[in-house]
């Protein structure tokens, strides 16, 4: 991996000479001394034991072997990070058909009962990813498995698995019938848990090799405590925190990769829930957070770059570049209506599309940096995920936030349930209720 710096010396208010190299060491420390947060687990994940990767590599291995699909029931941070992974290997591994695969990372019950009626679920293996065990989605999806699964006679414990926490209520239905339970560390968030089990196991299912994935996240830890600019992570967390100083609210993520197009939607959710925070730590209102855009090159230079280059001046751009395509192919055609094609590459006329949208966006003095991978494979996709999660960690400590949790969200979660009439949510029943019941609207 390299770190492209050039769209950041030529943006003024921004001086990575002047870092101070005293709140560097001190944040580097508290991370990665755990001083900051009981949540920082996740840190250790690059050390598995040789024994849990067996145990992971031998379940894939057999289910590779047994079933023809592999659904994965989930959302957020038990989805987004192996729809990420699926995809960028899409075409190297799915075309193989070792096992055909989905993420079901929504409640929309046209694809998902569409779906499972597709299925030949004799053959199909589902993998049931909660933390708490108690998300109402996932929750709800695994109850329509097992009703499927019931009505053709089929067994819980050998077409389902379950990835969660010891001794919640999911994992204590699990063991009663039966069914395997890969565990989640508590000191893991759901959002950093993709090089845990959560990620882990289904990577090895459909073909992917484990251990470099965790190979090319130590390169990260390793990087990530040095005390210089060579510390990508927290040189790529100084820069969006100063431009968010400067008003940069927006963070652009563009990949100039379809392979990668999905690591915009793992790392929105890492941005976002990790960093939009209403307190800092010492309790004061601060509403801070830097909104992520997803886009992706070339596409959205057709679509959002408009608004880029002639909009609010309110966005830094993170652009990621893969300098080695798995496929190629040159015009050799001598195309009268469009000469200048001739000879060029497809990817040599990707990276001129790159650079000059790189190119524009320096000259109008927009902040922008770039992350360089030498080819998609495992290892630099263990890179690229740990250098994101770093830098948000840093970021967290710079912004002086709760970087691990999510009152927000678990807010909406609790009206949810309030909905459904859970027990000893009886005042936000009310709320949400009257709310329901005094909606407005305007009819056609």
């Amino acid at each position: 991996m390299q770190f492209e710096l050039s769209g950041i010396y030529n943006y003024k208010k921004i001086n990575l000479d002047k870092i101070n190299k005293i709140q560097r060491k001190k944040i580097i420390t508290n991370v990665f001394s755990k001083k900051s947060s009981t949540m920082l687990g996740w840190l250790d994940l690059v050390d598995l034991s040789e024994e849990d990767i067996c145990k992971i590599e031998d379940f894939a291995f057999e289910t590779r072997k047994k079933f023809k699909n592999f659904v994965v029931l989930g959302i957020g941070g038990s989805a987004l990070g192996t729809k990420m992974i699926k995809h960028a290997f899409f075409d190297s591994i799915n075309k193989n058909d070792k096992i055909k695969s989905f993420v079901c990372d929504n409640i929309d019950s046209d694809y998902f009962l569409s779906l499972l009626k597709s299925l030949n679920l004799k053959k199909t293996i589902f993998n049931v990813i909660t933390k708490s065990g108690t998300t109402s989605e996932t929750l709800a999806q695994l109850s329509i498995v097992i009703d499927f699964l019931k009505k053709k006679n089929i067994s819980l414990s050998k077409n389902i698995f379950v990835t969660t926490t010891r001794d919640n209520e999911l994992y204590k239905f699990a063991i009663s019938n039966h069914i395997k339970v890969f565990e989640i560390p508590e000191s893991v968030g759901g959002r950093f848990s993709v090089l845990s089990n959560v990620g882990l196991v289904p990577a090895s299912i459909i073909g992917l090799n484990i251990r470099d994935l965790l190979k090319g996240a130590e390169k990260i830890k390793e990087n990530s405590q040095l005390l210089d600019l060579t510390n990508i992570a927290y040189t790529t967390a100084y820069i969006n925190f100063k431009g968010l100083q400067n008003n940069l609210t927006n963070l652009v993520i563009m990949p100039y990769s379809d392979r990668l197009a999905l690591v915009s939607d793992y790392f929105a959710q890492l941005w976002a829930e990790s960093l939009g925070k209403k307190y800092d730590l010492n309790g004061k209102e601060v509403f801070t957070g830097q909104n992520p855009i997803k886009a992706v090159g070339v596409t959205d230079q057709h679509s959002q770059l408009q608004l880029f280059t002639e909009g609010p001046n309110d966005k830094l751009f993170m652009f990621i570049k893969v300098k080695e395509n798995l496929y190629d192919f040159q015009l050799n055609e001598n195309i009268r209506f469009a000469p200048y094609l001739k000879d060029i590459s497809l990817s040599k006329l990707l990276e001129y599309e790159f650079l000059s949208t790189q190119f524009s966006l320096t000259c109008l003095n927009k902040l922008n940096y770039g992350i360089y991978l030498d080819k998609i494979n495992e290892e630099s996709i263990g890179e690229l995920i740990f250098y994101l999660q770093m830098t948000t960690a840093f970021m967290g400590e710079l912004l002086n936030v709760n970087t691990y949790d999510q009152n927000g969200v678990e807010t909406s979660k609790k009206f949810t349930k309030a909905c459904l009439n859970v027990v000893g949510l009886k005042k936000e029943g009310k709320l949400i209720k009257e709310f329901i019941n005094n909606r407005r609207f305007i009819k056609l």
